[in-house]
């Protein structure tokens, strides 16, 4: 299975990507990681729990993480997911 991986659009403000034409030297996608992983910490969910479970969800050949995003709006549905046997586990006595 080939895994795609979903692009985010962010908008910036005009001053904003002015200074990051001027500081070439930003790191802008680290800068946008770092404020990420501060609001995971606040929101209280730890990063590397958040990466195995995404990483188990995409071991299924039926999963990508465009189904992931469309199936999952918090922490806990990704848990359920996992928690729940797929259809073709359940067995038919």
């Amino acid at each position: 299975m080939v895994k795609r991986t979903t692009t985010t659009t962010i908008s910036v403000m005009p001053a904003d990507a002015l200074f990051l034409s001027w500081a070439t030297g930003i790191n802008a996608s680290g800068l946008f990681r770092e404020t990420l992983a501060e609001q995971m910490a606040y929101r209280d969910i730890e990063r590397d729990r958040l990466i195995a479970l995404i990483e188990e969800a995409l071991r299924d050949d039926d999963r990508d993480l465009d189904d992931l995003i469309d199936q999952t709006s918090c922490f806990e549905d990704l848990e359920n997911i996992l928690d729940t046997p797929s259809v073709n586990s359940v067995s038919h006595e």
